[in-house]
């Protein structure tokens, strides 16, 4: 894989930083003068050493005030006076405002903020880069958060600090979304994918191509782009430039009506096939086997394998290498090299089936997909 230097905003760069530490100058250099002639007057009219009148300096103009230390005459005591007066506008008063000033512009905390995000951001692996702000991505993000897939959300709207505390979104920048650099920030190198959920459909086209051609660049292999779009007339043009599943908002929400409309809760508050499939608490899952040409399955039928019995999981379909698909095969159907079964089974089985089917060159989607992403890793180092 290709790298590609990353490059802080000027905004949050070091240069602003300069800049804004740089408004202490005046106040410093005003402090120093100060504390020097008063210093340099205190031993021409008291006529005391150095120490003991930088001692007496500093007491005065920072408002300590121990007392006088030494026995002050009348014209001792009026130049005492020009000090206090002097002195402590100068370097108190002035630099305390000054400070303040910059404190409460939050500024620095800005950008202290944004460069620990980007330094979070880039710790980040297999994570999905969500564009857009807006109803559709609280959902998202909040799902993501119940299964626990890490993402980081991008967009350039001035609410989005405001739309992140709220939604609980740890990780994002604010930033233009469809600016290659932005894309790299986003630590897409160690990403799986990108969600582009924009409101405007252009935004979606404009994020598709920066990010596919970011991807291209880097020579980024499995990486995966979702877009999600309002209007259908973009659906081929998302696809032209690089997105690999497109779907309407309309489409999304009709297809789960349709499966509502179709199973009625008519034994209860809900279908018991949704909730298994959509609820949050989902106690069955199903998932995809690839059987590697090494695998020691190969040519054995499923009823020597006994799944069932010994892994507590059924296989409902079997897609072969030339696409045919077998649906709920019988236990003679022998296993062939590059079959993909589909098997369902309780969460915490098949959990435990997985691990198993690794061991004999069986590969999940999950487990295939962290093997691909581990060897783009070390393509990296």
């Amino acid at each position: 894989m290709k790298k590609v230097e990353k490059r802080i905003p000027s905004e949050f760069g070091q240069d602003r930083i300069l800049e804004i530490l740089m408004k202490f100058r005046p106040p410093l250099i005003i402090a120093l003068i100060t504390i020097m002639t008063s210093t340099i007057g205190y031993m021409l009219i008291s006529h005391v050493k150095l120490l003991k009148a930088f001692y007496m300096t500093i007491l005065t103009v920072t408002t300590i005030g121990y007392g006088e230390m030494w026995n002050m005459s009348a014209k001792d005591r009026l130049f005492n006076i020009l000090v206090m007066t002097f002195g402590v506008g100068s370097v108190m008063g002035y630099s305390i405002a000054v400070l303040i000033n910059i404190v409460t512009s939050g500024e620095v905390k800005k950008i202290v903020g944004f460069r620990k995000m980007v330094s979070d951001i880039n710790n980040l692996k297999n994570h999905y880069l969500i564009f857009g702000l807006n109803d559709y991505v609280i959902h998202l993000t909040r799902e993501f958060n119940r299964k626990k897939i890490p993402y980081v959300v991008i967009s350039n709207s001035e609410k989005i600090d405001q739309f992140a505390k709220k939604n609980n979104i740890k990780l994002y920048l604010n930033l233009d979304p469809s600016n290659e650099n932005t894309i790299l920030l986003a630590n897409i190198e160690k990403a799986i994918g990108a969600i582009i959920a924009e409101t405007e459909d252009y935004k979606n086209l404009a994020i598709t191509l920066t990010v596919k051609s970011t991807a291209k660049k880097l020579k980024i292999e499995e990486f995966f782009i979702f877009s999600i779009i309002n209007n259908e007339h973009f659906k081929e043009k998302l696809k032209l430039v690089g997105a690999d599943y497109v779907e309407t908002i309309p489409e999304i929400t009709s297809r789960r009506i349709a499966f509502l409309a179709e199973k009625p809760p008519i034994l209860g508050e809900k279908s018991f096939l949704e909730e298994m499939l959509f609820g949050e608490e989902t106690f069955i899952d199903i998932e995809e086997l690839l059987i590697t040409p090494e695998s020691p399955v190969c040519g054995k039928t499923l009823k020597e394998l006994n799944l069932k019995k010994r892994l507590g999981v059924t296989v409902i379909a079997i897609k072969k290498e030339n696409g045919k698909v077998i649906y709920l095969p019988d236990e003679t159907t022998v296993l062939e090299p590059k079959d993909i079964l589909a098997v369902v089974a309780p969460k915490k089985s098949l959990k435990k089936a997985v691990k198993i089917f690794v061991k004999s060159g069986v590969l999940s989607r999950g487990i295939l997909l962290k093997k691909r992403l581990k060897e783009r890793e070390h393509g990296l180092e």
